[in-house]
């Protein structure tokens, strides 16, 4: 399975929620042995179909979306919400859960409103551990390595696992005979969720062991103060990487940097600047063959404009040191002009510079050297798998993951967004939501974020945002969406990836920062490329061809 990295950082383990508590136990690699018996792929398997779409007839957007990923836009909130469950949908035992979480850790069941209503809603007991994105491989390393796993294990936000598909495999539920084909009718909110989501996704020895956290298909954006880019004259419709560049220069002055980037995107170089250059989405296909952006010319190119950026000062000069909270502060308050992320990001972008500059997202930059594109994702976050357990129990599992992925227009949805109307927000003369200060003040959805465990398809609506916000958002995935690459490897499985794969992401990443901070010469690549092509990277590529042509 593979996903969309919307966020990534690392530091310090924290784990908080109902009895999260960190013990040490062996790696998630040697719990898994050898993957209980053979490979992970799909090649040569008898493959179970994608869940049958079944689109939820919702509320009609002002922006229209298109099949090819320009999301739905509402310029206001609905005025008739629906309802999309029919019965509480647990068995009022207890459900331990474990998620990612951004933010800070919530109020315990007891004393939290929120949680006690969304209790009440799932008819479950929620026992919820959440892991700060920034050891999440680690802490869900030593988790997943024990026998006793939570019910509901989301494994999201770019992360990867060690042997990541042998764990799901080997210990988690095979839901393809609850998910496969008409059988997810009997979960119309999961079946509401878009093809590409699922494939996206993929298979694991041709079966359905997952449920997808729906994300947009245009994967990243470089989010600018515009105003700023225009006092320098930058026109992101026409510019060429010269003009790129002068502008970035420009704004680098006084403590203040034309490009901002966190340390775990490595500078923005795959998210951006090689798609500018012309380089694949990860990878491309070539007569068959899978080939790897980084052992590409286009990708080297990417890589000395960025080195060169950095050595002219357009990088804040401690990017390496830089948290994904820390790139969003500095972007806020106006130290960083730009910032590429994850188009999740923009809302919060939105509210958190309370009308200083207005958010936008820029169009690449033109290089000469091929077509410039952006990255296309996945079309998810990442993706919810359950421990293995009797049918009923899955069952009812499944059911709780349906109310938390309905729709927008839905009162489930309101809930799981909002909260509880007349405690956590309360509605303006339209109808919008508009936040009390127990929602400011901590009792959220980010600090309690079940919508890590399911999500319904996202819209651009975002409650407190401008509708020129929204209406900007829209018209840069207009002009963007067709610009976009996808990942060919996108949903295929390679048992050297599963095995290897985050040993080879490394290779490139340190090679990428050695070069691009100065640390090592742009002729070091080769040996870098070298070094990843004989650990691993070869035979990846192999695999993937297989399954590619199967």
């Amino acid at each position: 399975m593979t996903r969309s990295p919307e966020l990534s950082r690392r530091s310090l383990l924290r784990a908080i929620g109902m009895g999260a508590t960190a013990i040490a136990m062996p790696s998630l690699i040697a719990a898994c042995g050898d993957g209980g018996g053979g490979s992970v792929g799909n090649a040569g398997t008898d493959q179970v179909p994608w869940p049958t779409h079944q689109p939820f007839a919702g509320p009609a957007p002002d922006l229209p979306g298109t099949a090819e990923g320009v999301q739905a836009g509402y310029t206001k909130y609905p005025s008739n919400l629906v309802s999309a469950v029919k019965a509480t949908p647990g068995d009022k035992t207890k459900v331990r859960a474990v998620a990612v979480t951004y933010g800070t850790p919530p109020k315990p069941a007891e004393q939290n409103k929120l949680w006690q209503a969304i209790n009440d809603a799932l008819g479950i007991d929620l026992e919820l551990t959440l892991v700060p994105d920034a050891d999440f491989e680690a802490k869900m390393a030593t988790l997943t390595a024990g026998d006793d796993l939570p019910d509901i294990i989301s494994i999201g936000g770019g992360h990867r696992l060690p042997r990541e598909q042998e764990f799901v495999s080997t210990k988690c539920a095979d839901l393809s005979d609850y998910l496969a084909g008409d059988k997810v009718k009997a979960y119309p909110n999961l079946a509401n969720l878009p093809p590409y989501a699922w494939q996206g996704m993929g298979r694991i020895k041709g079966r359905i062991f997952g449920i997808p956290l729906e994300r947009p298909l245009p994967a990243y954006g470089m989010f600018i103060d515009r105003n700023a880019f225009a006092s320098v004259g930058a026109n992101d419709t026409t510019w060429s990487k010269d003009d790129f560049a002068a502008a970035v220069k420009a704004l680098s002055k006084n403590k203040q940097y034309g490009l901002g980037a966190q340390k775990a995107n490595q500078f923005g170089l795959r998210q951006l600047h090689a798609a500018a250059f012309g380089a694949p989405n990860d990878w491309k296909v070539d007569g068959g063959k899978f080939v790897r952006a980084e052992t590409l010319p286009e990708f080297r190119d990417a890589l000395a404009f960025v080195r060169d950026l950095f050595a002219a000062g357009a990088y804040y000069p401690d990017t390496m040191s830089l948290s994904v909270t820390d790139t969003k502060t500095f972007y806020y308050n106006g130290t960083f002009k730009s910032m590429t992320d994850g188009l999740a990001a923009f809302a919060p972008a939105v509210t958190s510079v309370k009308g200083a500059y207005p958010v936008d997202l820029a169009l690449p930059y033109k290089t000469g050297s091929g077509a410039p594109h952006i990255v296309a994702g996945t079309g998810n976050f990442g993706y919810t798998v359950l421990k293995k357990a009797p049918p009923e129990r899955i069952q009812m599992l499944l059911r709780v993951l349906d109310y938390l992925a309905a729709p927008f227009g839905t009162k489930e949805y309101e809930l799981t967004h909002f909260g509880v109307e007349g405690l956590h927000f309360t509605r303006a003369a339209d109808g919008t939501p508009t936040p009390t200060a127990l929602w400011s003040n901590g009792e959220n959805n980010v600090n309690l974020p079940v919508i890590y465990l399911a999500e319904a398809p996202r819209v651009l609506y975002f409650s407190g945002v401008d509708t020129e916000s929204v209406k900007r958002l829209h018209a840069w995935e207009t002009k963007a969406v067709p610009l976009a690459v996808k990942n060919p490897a996108a949903g295929l499985v390679s048992d050297t990836r599963s095995r290897s794969g985050v040993t080879l992401d490394k290779i490139f990443n340190d090679g990428i920062n050695d070069i691009v901070a100065g640390r090592a010469p742009l002729t070091d690549w080769d040996a870098v490329v070298k070094k990843w092509r004989d650990g691993g990277g070869d035979k990846m590529a192999e695999e993937y061809a297989k399954e590619y042509a199967g």
